[in-house]
């Protein structure tokens, strides 16, 4: 299956100690969706060309989904399946 990087609008908080938490993000059809949770935060690879981004594993709306934040471009983006 191949995969296709979808940049998208968030909103997140920065903790005075330096963390940064995802609160919800903005689709490309302008539906927001608040995240319910963060799982994990880590550096992980994506399906998609990226440099080594941040993936955050979120609850949203009951599912578990990936979120990403390239941080050499300040870039928030989802991976979608081509075809989607």
């Amino acid at each position: 299956m191949e995969y296709r990087k979808v940049c998208v609008e968030v909103v997140a908080r920065f903790s005075s100690g330096g963390g940064m938490r995802p609160l919800a993000l903005r689709w490309m059809d302008g539906a927001t969706y608040s995240i319910d949770r963060v799982r994990f935060a880590e550096r992980a690879p994506a399906r998609v060309s990226a440099i080594l981004p941040v993936r955050y594993t979120c609850l949203i709306g009951g599912k578990e989904k990936y979120l990403y934040f390239e941080p050499e471009k300040m870039q928030w983006f989802v991976e979608v399946a081509s075809g989607a």
